[in-house]
This record gives C-alpha cells, structure tokens and sequence, in this order.
C-alpha cells in the first residue's frame, strides 16, 4: 500500500494588517501578514478523510469584521474536493483539530461523515469562557461526533495528537507520507512560527501563536510538533494559497 499524501485545499486567502503579532505572540508588532483558511484532503486505508471544515470569507468580514478588501474567496469547500475526484458527501472521516469557528464553516455539508474531536475541546466549546470568542456551541448540533482522550491512530497512517495550548482540547494530525512524517498543526500558526528568525532565536526557538489559551502548553504543544515531525504543515500559513504542495517546510530546515 503506497503512503497518503496531503492535499491542501485553500478556501480564503487574507491580509491583516499589521497585525502579524496574533499569530507571532508579542514579536512583529506592526507588521502584515498573508495567511488562508484551509482543509486538508488525505486518503488512507480506504477512506477519505478530511482535516478541518475550513472558513469563508463571508465568515470573515461578518463575524470577525475583517475590511472586505483584506479578503479574498478562493473556492468552496465542495469545489476543493471535486478537484481531487470526490465530493463532500463522500467524505468518510474528519478529524476536527479544534472548534473555532473558522475550522467548522463546512461542517453540516459532510453528511455522514464521523466526525473525531478530543473531549475536552467539545466540552469546552459548550460553554467557552469570554475571552475566547471564536466558538459558536450551536455549531455541532446534530453531529455524530466521536470524542476521544490523547492521541490516537484513525487509520494505519494516520493519528492524532493531543496539542493543546492555542485551545483546550486541540488536536495535530500526524501522517505518514512518502516525505516523511507530516503533522497537520492543531494550532494556528504560520511557519514562521517555527522559523523565527536569529535573533528570536536566541530567545527561544519557536514563537506561540498569538491567540491562545494556555501560553505554556501552547509553547510544549509546538515542541512537541517540532520535535516529533519531518514536515510541519502550519495551518494557516499562506504558501498553500499560491499552490505550494506538502512539504513546503521541513523539519531540516528548522533547527532543533
């Protein structure tokens, strides 16, 4: 049996302007970022599984109040999979790495699709505290959601990894591909985030994201992705907009 590859598939391309410190916490203040809103498309032991429920770009104008302009709509979800041959209805598994609002837009289009969340995630998200206001608990009505506890294998070549920190229950999805070890971080970042540069360097040698819960298993979350991976897929970093495949960042390219 040949090894799944993963294939991104941008929905939403964004600017924020200056305003690269949400997602370098207390470093680039000032500065713009380009990143995207994605799902992740893998086929393994049969099934076709999806990474995420991705984000629109309506989504981003109406409930996060992002200028129009800074936003642009790149295809839908169910256009993203026709490209790969499928559809959402033949969706069989999506691993949800966590339950903000811009990881679930799609959600209710994956019909009978089993849906994998880690418990504490959920249960969070059913009464989330008001300082982390990207959760929405109506969202998972009338899902069949399995919750799980820590890592876990979903298929042969592919399981979950209990990553928490930017959420409380969030969840990287690690798969081996013919590159090596992938992991899908369960965290918003880019990869800058693993890469920051030679002066952050000195300080420590990844930068948490700048939306989190916990800055402490935030930081342990993403050691463990660095340490652990061969080829970290940052979640929300822009190089998958312009067509770049999986891996566009090695872990030889960071340094340890």
């Amino acid at each position: 049996m040949s090894l799944p590859r993963i294939h991104p598939i941008p929905l939403v391309g964004l600017v924020g302007r200056a305003e690269k410190s949400k997602f370098t916490h207390l470093f680039n203040h000032g500065q713009d970022v380009r990143f995207g809103y994605y799902c992740w498309y893998i086929e393994d032991d049969g099934k076709k599984i999806l990474v995420d429920a991705g984000g629109t770009a309506e989504q981003a104008v109406e409930n996060w109040g992002r200028p129009p302009e800074t936003v642009t709509h790149v295809q839908t979800l169910q256009e993203g999979l026709a490209r790969h041959g499928t559809s959402c209805e033949e969706i069989d598994i999506v691993i949800l790495t966590h339950l903000h609002l811009d990881h679930m837009a799609y959600v209710h289009q994956l019909k009978g699709a089993r849906f994998i969340v880690q418990k504490k995630e959920y249960e969070f998200s059913q009464n989330p505290h008001p300082t982390d206001r990207f959760y929405q608990s109506s969202i998972t009505e009338g899902l069949e959601l399995e919750l799980i506890e820590g890592d876990q294998h979903i298929t042969p070549n592919v399981r979950v990894l209990f990553t928490p920190g930017h959420t409380a229950g969030g969840q990287s999805v690690a798969v081996n591909t013919p590159g090596g070890l992938a992991i899908v971080t369960g965290f918003c970042c880019i990869h800058e985030n693993f890469t920051p540069g030679d002066k952050i360097s000195k300080i420590m040698p990844v930068v948490i994201p700048g939306i989190h819960q916990d800055v402490v298993k935030a930081y342990d979350s993403m050691i463990r992705v660095k340490t652990e991976a061969d080829i970290i897929v940052a979640n929300h970093d822009a190089a998958y907009l312009d067509g770049a495949p999986v891996p566009p960042l090695s872990v030889s390219s960071v340094e340890k």
